[in-house]
């Protein structure tokens, strides 16, 4: 039976509870024994229900930059999941972060205390006040609720590390990669955590696993093997084919090892206890146990409306996730052979017709795998990058478009024009950075472009941003621009290499990788002596056209000086092979792949024989005329 009054005192009392103000990692949100319900039970403490939602407000300094939440708490008589009725749902900014059902185990009895941790994703929170809401259950016809027991909730937060770094930089250490990167293809840092630098040369599938110093540049730990990069509470998880590795982020340590043959899974992502794989050239998202690697649950994508006849190919986009569902981008085409044909196993593939293509994104439930819902992208451009923020995901979709569609629903909520074309670089505090024709900031709720950058050089492409500026790399240097007025701020000379990777930053430092192989950290300092800022190695770009121009006047004063023009102009461009020879490997690490540079070392390496030819021609014949 209700208790009316209870709940309208519980719901009144509600407004003043307690408010607890955060900075720390840890916020202490109530320690009290709450009864939510409507009902008397004397096995719950109180016995008395105070009504049927429980409100908690908190306030987060505005400093405060979340990377991820935990809400914990201990628990008594909640229902067991699965279930479909009495869910005791809790929300945090009025939106749901799951219910406290999902996390008793089954067959758990009413009298049992049960500490539960709830993942919270980092874009729920406001900065300023916040409010986490506690409601009971009903049954399917709302005439019952349940009674239940909560204490000790308390919130648990990781904090990104606050970036210090301001420019001018200058380089604080380099540290010569293990494997040689391939032409056209670069390296990067993968992941930094707890003061150690991770790198994989996955992209490659052959070269391993890096464990570096953030600080000093030390090696401490390598594997032979490469895999995609995941990381939590001091554990890295690696996957490679055929296995998942959970590894002692700080030592290597293998902790436990999971294999998976008939998969290959990649792109991992964790959600507090859960990591979620998918295969990029395939059909499959599973969640996988951190603690011991155990597969929840597997979804295959298929689509029924392909026939069975000819080839189906899919292609999924990294999955994001938080609390209920988990978001992935498709392209999925199937192509019908022109004739019923059998194909044997050593047979030629006979001719495709024109494949059919549907592109989209499907959300899935993340405690079951089931779908949720489905948005099938009609424009050309694929949606292949989602991104969350709060009770929303976000995408670029054809045309310079960014929709932003309803997690719970999919359907789209506001739609905004980016440009001619867009990209979503980075969602960070509300505000979505897009790249585009004009680079802008929108706002992540409503769409609205709160800031363009008209004639800035400024590009959101390979950059990390921060509150004050944006740290971009170009083909090969660093550009730092004020992120308020996109003007360029600093700007280094060339790096030794033809180009850079995706920056970086962690504390007070910059780290990219160049195509030398080179992995760069940059601090705060003034520029090194003359063009080279600090780059060590970035002198050498600098030598072909200075040894050129001295060689070019060392010809003038001697040919003035000299009667024997021949022989002088033999010997120089003797001289002058070596010179060139010299510049080629200046300018090797710089002239890889396609460009200028590596037009114009193509025409000075096969010009050399004819130099060398005419050199010693002019040569012979200014020692005969010498002799005569």
């Amino acid at each position: 039976m209700k208790n009316l009054l209870c709940i309208t005192l519980f719901l009144f009392a509600s407004l003043f509870v307690f408010i607890s103000v955060a900075e720390a990692t840890e916020i202490v949100l109530d320690t009290d024994h709450h009864h939510p319900g409507d009902d008397f039970n004397k096995e719950l403490t109180p016995g008395n229900p105070e009504g049927l939602i429980y409100t908690s407000n908190f306030t987060l300094n505005s400093s405060v930059d979340v990377e991820s939440a935990e809400l914990t708490a201990t628990v008594k008589s909640v229902v067991p999941g699965p279930t479909d009725e009495f869910l005791d749902k809790v929300h945090i900014n009025e939106i749901e972060i799951g219910p406290l059902n999902s996390y008793i185990p089954e067959n758990t009895s009413d009298s049992a205390a049960v500490d539960i941790i709830i993942p919270v994703h980092s874009t729920l929170f406001n900065s300023g006040a916040n409010t986490i809401k506690i409601s009971s259950g009903s049954n399917a016809n709302g005439s019952s609720y349940d009674d239940f027991e909560f204490y000790d909730l308390t919130l648990h937060l990781n904090e990104n590390e606050h970036v210090t770094l301001v420019p001018p930089l200058k380089v604080a250490w380099t540290y010569e990669l293990p494997w040689k990167l391939r032409s056209g293809m670069r390296s990067w840092v993968n992941l930094v955590a707890n003061d150690v630098l991770y790198l994989s040369e996955g992209t490659f599938g052959e070269n391993g696993i890096i464990a570096v110093d953030a600080e000093t540049g030390e090696l401490l730990w390598s594997k032979e093997w490469s895999a995609d990069l995941g990381y939590k509470d001091g554990v890295l998880f690696a996957v490679h084919h055929p296995n998942i590795d959970a590894l002692d982020a700080k030592t290597g340590e293998l902790l436990w090892r999971k294999e998976y043959p008939d998969v290959r899974w990649s792109t991992p992502i964790i959600f507090g206890n859960t990591l979620f794989v998918s295969t990029p050239e395939d059909r499959y998202v599973a969640a996988i146990d951190t603690e011991n690697g155990a597969l929840i649950w597997e979804y295959e994508f298929n689509r029924t409306d392909f026939e069975n006849e000819g080839r189906s190919d899919y292609y999924l986009a990294d999955p994001v996730v938080n609390g209920n569902i988990v978001v992935f981008g498709y392209h999925a085409s199937h192509s019908i052979y022109t004739e019923p044909v059998t194909i044997g196993p050593d047979d030629p593939e006979p001719e495709l017709e024109e494949p059919v293509v549907i592109k989209g994104l499907i959300a899935l439930d993340t405690k079951t795998g089931k779908e949720v819902w489905e948005y099938v992208q009609s424009e050309e451009y694929s949606p292949f990058y989602p991104f969350l923020c709060k009770d929303l995901v976000c995408i670029h979709v054809g045309q310079g478009d960014i929709i932003a569609l309803s997690v719970e629903s999919g359907e789209e909520v506001w739609k905004t024009n980016a440009g001619s074309w867009a990209d979503i670089v980075e969602l960070k505090h509300d505000k979505i950075f897009v790249n585009s024709d004009r680079p802008v900031v929108l706002d992540a709720k409503s769409g609205e472009i709160l800031k363009e950058y008209p004639g800035s050089k400024m590009s959101f492409s390979s950059s990390v941003i921060t509150d004050k500026f944006v740290y971009s790399t170009g083909r090969d240097i660093i550009q730092v621009f004020d992120s308020g007025t996109g003007e360029t701020v600093w700007s280094s000379s060339r790096i030794k290499g033809y180009e850079v990777s995706h920056p970086a930053l962690y504390k007070d430092k910059l780290y990219l990788i160049s195509s030398e192989g080179t992995l760069y950290a940059f601090e705060h300092g003034e520029a090194g002596l003359l063009f080279t800022r600090g780059l060590e190695n970035s002198a050498t770009f600098y030598f072909p056209p200075i040894a050129i121009a001295g060689m070019l006047l060392l010809l003038a004063v001697l040919l003035r000086k000299s009667n024997n023009k021949s022989l002088v102009s033999g010997s120089w461009l003797i001289a002058l092979v070596g010179v060139l020879c010299i510049s080629l490997k200046a300018l090797d690490p710089y002239a890889t792949g396609a460009g200028v540079l590596w037009l114009l070392a193509g025409l000075i390496f096969w010009s050399l024989p004819v130099i060398l030819l005419s050199g010693i021609v002019f040569l012979v014949s200014g020692v005969r005329k010498r002799r005569e």
